[in-house]
């Protein structure tokens, strides 16, 4: 396989852990995948440069179909995440997605797990093709065969060309072919689905569990030592009929929320915003990543509203807004953008003018960095981020 295709040096430049640069069509350096025209790949040795749907030769499972330069590299950007929230934020960005049965072949073979996969289409070259010839015919030389195919042609019909082509060929066998079948699977996630809504529904329908006919009787005749007494001894035995007397656990209906964007490539992230918000320290996140941290579905922060306070305020801290109900959205009390107008699609709401009405919004970026375009007409603070920031940003 050339070193010069596409799926080849994103190959070397992720197990070589090397910058592979996003352009937009304006020429400019972008950090989405959305944003950008074309995906350079650049070290010392090597510049190439390919539209980020280049196709490469990784074949789609067992179809006629190859994955582009963007789903291989969109995968990777997101490997850390489910397959629910990788297959929506896909969704989301109207891009193609690695089908769940390739998923695992295709991480392992471009982070280096496995030296190939049985999906990529290698390109016969010449050389190939002639060897394959001498196998089946033989030894006979090239000159000869010419000589008695033209033989045939000049004195046969089609009939007998077609004759002599058909009894040299051979069936090829690929890992593919062998497994494509003639069964379609193309339905087995709705059937999946429709199985456990059929559990769940039977679970849902179970009858409860029959009491006990002898508690039942016990119960309906109270005997004399169960009727209330006045004594505070029975009293103190009896649990109280006032609800407001019961211990009931802290609720958190009402703890503000908190929402950060969800990519990968974002300066603030699930990784590092605990220590952003409480500590005013900005730590990279693939730092933090690359130290085997997991990434928390939620957080909890405590911040004090004023320096002075010894009490603190605990905020929710969240990157995705799917499982917020109608009621919780009322409790949502700031947003940080990246100033891409899709992180707010299917929120309450969802045009950033309207959203940054009702909640705070913060939008991050270096210091020595300009802002995007987008958020000039938010309402937005801008955050100027230094990579030794201490307590230079208080909000």
């Amino acid at each position: 396989m050339s070193k010069n295709d596409p799926l080849s040096l994103l190959r070397e430049f992720t197990i070589s852990k090397k910058p592979i640069t996003l352009v937009s069509s304006s020429g400019t350096l972008v950090t989405e995948l959305v944003d950008a025209s074309d995906v350079v790949f650049a070290d010392d040795k090597q510049s190439a440069r390919f539209p980020r749907n280049t196709p490469t030769n990784y074949r789609r499972g067992a179809s006629d179909e190859f994955y582009t330069l963007e789903t291989l590299l969109f995968l990777l950007q997101r490997a850390h995440q489910s397959v629910a929230e990788y297959s929506l934020e896909v969704a989301q960005k109207g891009l193609q997605m690695v089908s769940v049965l390739d998923r695992r072949l295709v991480l392992d073979y471009l982070t280096g797990v496995t030296a190939t996969s049985g999906n990529i289409v290698k390109q016969q070259t010449d050389t190939s093709k002639r060897s394959l010839d001498d196998v089946q015919d033989g030894t006979q030389d090239d000159a000869s065969k010419k000589q008695k195919t033209l033989s045939h042609a000049g004195h046969g019909d089609a009939s007998e060309v077609l004759e002599i082509i058909r009894s040299k060929e051979r069936l090829a066998r690929t890992t593919a072919s062998v497994l494509r079948g003639n069964k379609s699977f193309a339905n087995i996630q709705k059937l999946g689905i429709g199985i456990l809504l059929k559990s769940k529904s039977k679970d849902e329908k179970a009858p409860s569990k029959k009491p006990d006919p002898r508690q039942t009787g016990a119960a309906a005749t109270p005997s004399t030592s169960s009727r209330p007494s006045s004594t505070p001894s029975s009293a103190s035995q009896r649990p109280s009929s006032n609800p407001s007397s019961q211990a009931k656990p802290r609720s958190s209906s009402r703890i503000p929320i908190i929402i950060i964007p969800a990519a990968i490539t974002s300066m603030l992230t699930m990784y590092n915003i605990k220590q952003f918000l409480e500590d005013q320290i900005y730590v990279d996140s693939q730092e933090i990543r690359n130290q085997g941290g997991a990434k928390p579905s939620r957080l909890v922060i405590e911040r004090r509203q004023k320096a002075n306070e010894t009490h603190k305020t605990p905020y929710h801290v969240i990157d995705s807004a799917d499982h917020l109900r109608p009621e919780d959205w009322d409790r949502v009390v700031c947003v940080f953008t990246t100033g891409a107008e899709w992180q707010f699609k299917k929120w309450k709401w969802q045009k950033p003018v309207e959203l940054f009405a009702h909640v705070k919004g913060f939008y991050a970026k270096w210091a020595d960095e300009q802002p995007k375009e987008s958020i000039k007409s938010w309402n937005v603070e801008i955050l100027s981020v230094s990579p030794n920031l201490h307590d230079s940003t208080k909000f």
